[in-house]
Formats: structure tokens, sequence, C-alpha cells
């Protein structure tokens, strides 16, 4: 019974939620057309279909962690597609390293604290695809590559100061920004797509800076606690996207960007945008050094994200990262024939203890 009441109240409150944002986004329709803090654009631009003619690629990993008697491992699969269209249709498709390959299997450092230990997993996870993405860059020189994600190690990332692995976060640091030069350098536009967001940057834009300026009946405070992504499920129509903006409004205050140099801290920016009717808006992310180039820029990389995006009704989502996703995929055959040969060489009291019970 206990069950049951809870799962009514989960409902309920669902559709609470999903009522309120419909509510306001009917509301907040008329700002649509009003020109943006960025003074470039409307708050929303419709976005068209591109005739894909270049090459795209797209970096994802997947991984595991062992836990053993007396080290912590992980296994890591990177792998990079790269899809090559000639007039809108798909002519050949590469991978790097290679279409199906062993995941390479890491030592985490040892005497880490529990919150260390899942932060050290994802430095070394950010490490690989960023070193991956670099080597793609250089070999095959896509137009745009897309990353699975941000283009921005997430605060969770960020280790206490005391932390051992202090080092490992500001060598990744280092590393995002080589990544970004290199792009440069090699003309191809970084793109991150962020498949489940919860950023709230736009929904502290629209109360700070749209709602004030605006003569929307609505109170700013209405939209405390609202995601991005919700909010904008029900705002934006298919093929339409929000205004770009900076990832943050202050560097110096945002836990990474301030570790990043003034070169690259102010050059990330975000729109959302929904590539099908019945699936959430996208978070894209991408840099943009001028801001006189900013609204044409966030147009090209919209209509292509769009066209890749759009190839199921209730899922958008690149369709690279996508294949990147299935290639880096682990199977557990995979992580045992890793633990079944440590075994083999160093014993079974690498075990943990659990795992050597003689009994059920």
């Amino acid at each position: 019974m206990a069950f049951d009441e809870f799962f009514k109240n989960v409902v309920l409150a669902i559709e609470e939620r999903h009522s309120f944002n419909e509510r306001i986004s009917q509301v907040l329709a008329p700002l649509k057309v009003i020109e943006s803090p960025n003074k470039l654009e409307p708050i929303t631009i419709l976005v068209k279909k591109e005739e894909l003619d270049f090459s795209v690629a797209g970096v994802d990993s997947g991984f595991v962690s062992k836990k053993l008697s007396f080290i912590d491992l992980v296994l890591i699969k990177t792998i990079g597609a790269i899809f090559s269209y000639n007039k809108g249709t798909l002519i050949k498709s590469d991978y790097f390293p290679a279409p199906f390959s062993f995941p390479q299997p890491i030592l985490l450092k040892s005497g880490l604290e529990k919150d260390e230990e899942a932060q050290s997993v994802s430095l070394i996870r950010l490490e690989e695809e960023v070193k991956c993405a670099i080597q793609i860059i250089i070999k095959y020189k896509p137009k745009y590559l897309f990353i699975d994600g941000s283009l921005v190690p997430q605060y969770q990332d960020k280790p206490r100061k005391e932390s051992g692995i202090n080092e490992d976060y500001f060598s990744i640091v280092k590393l995002f920004e080589k990544l970004y030069e290199i792009a440069k350098i090699n003309s191809t536009t970084l793109v991150g797509c962020v498949e489940d967001s919860r950023g709230t940057r736009f929904r502290q834009i629209l109360q700070e800076e749209i709602l004030p300026n605006s003569k929307s009946k609505i109170e700013s405070k209405l939209l405390d606690n609202a995601f991005d992504a919700s909010l904008l499920d029900y705002y934006l129509v298919e093929g339409e996207r929000t205004f770009a903006f900076p990832y943050t409004d202050n560097v110096s205050s945002h836990v990474i960007l301030k570790d990043y140099s003034p070169e690259w801290a102010k050059s990330i920016f975000v729109f959302y945008l929904k590539c099908s009717l019945f699936d959430k808006p996208l978070r894209v992310e991408f840099i943009s050094k001028s801001n006189s180039s900013l609204k044409e820029l966030a147009d090209t990389i919209a209509s292509v994200v769009f066209t890749l995006s759009s190839l199921h009704k209730e899922y958008s989502f690149p369709s690279v990262l996508i294949e990147a996703d299935l290639r880096a995929g682990l199977n557990e055959q995979e992580i045992s024939v890793v633990y079944d040969r440590l075994v083999d060489k160093l014993g079974s009291k690498i075990r943990m203890r659990r795992t050597n019970r003689p009994f059920g």
C-alpha cells in the first residue's frame, strides 16, 4: 500500500511540473520575437536542415571500474566515428583507433578517498576522450567534431584543494584548452551535445535579464527550481533554438572556468535546440571568439545538429555520436578477460573477500 501511495505521489508531482511548464511556456510565447540579451538575435530562432557535404566526427567512451583486493582497476574504451557526406548522403565511415578495439586497463592511484575515486575515474575518462578527439582532428580534419557531453569538465570532477588528484584535474583543464587550440588550427568546429542536461543558465537569464525588461506578468521567482530542458520542452517547437548565450555570466566565480586561461574562459557559448516534437531539447555548446559572428556560427551549428539529430521522432541526438556510443560500449566478456588474466598472474588473493565466499 505504501508503494502505491508513493508512486501515486510521484506521478502527481511530475504531472504538475509538466502542466506548470506548459502554462508558463504559453504565457512566455509572445517574448519569442523580442531581442535577446546578446543583441544579435531574437529569443528563439527557427532552424533549417543543411545538406551535409563534409565530414563530421563524434567521440565517446565506455568504462567500468573494478575493485580488487589491493588496487582499483578501470577499463576504458574510447572510440571516434568519422562520417563523410556528399550532397547529403553518407558515403563513408571511419573509426579511430579501430571499429572494434579492446578496452584499455588503467590502475587508479592508491590511497584515494571515496569521492576521489569517482573523480579520478571521471578524469581518466575525460583524458582518454579528449586525447582521442585531438588525434582525430589531426588525422581526419573533420569540419565538425562532436563530444558526447559538455566541452567543459563538470563541477563534480573538480577535487578538493587538498586532494591527491588535483594535479590530474589541472592537467585535464590544460588538455581541454589544447583541444580547443588544435580544433582552431585545423578549422574544425567543436560541438558538445548534452543529452540529459540539468542546466539552469537559460532560466537564470530569463529571470534576471528578460522578464524584468518585458511586459510579461510572470514573476521571476515562479521559475525557481526549473531546469532549462524541461521548461524549453514546451517553449520550443520542433526545429527551433534559443539565442546563444555565454556558458557563465561570471568567469571569475565559476568553479571550473576560473581555472581556464582568459582566452578560452569567455569563448564558450550555449543554445538549446529542439530537434524532435516528442523529445526534449538538446543543450548544444560551442566556441566563439567573435561576438560579431556569434549568430552566424550558432545558426550553422544548429543546422548541422538538427540534420544529424532528427532521424527518430522520439530520440534526437547526432547520429555520429550514437554510432560512437555503440562502438564504445563494454561487454562482460571484455571485462572478464582482463580480470581473469590478472587472477592468473597474481593469484586469487587480488579478489575482494566477498567474491571468495565458499557459500551462496
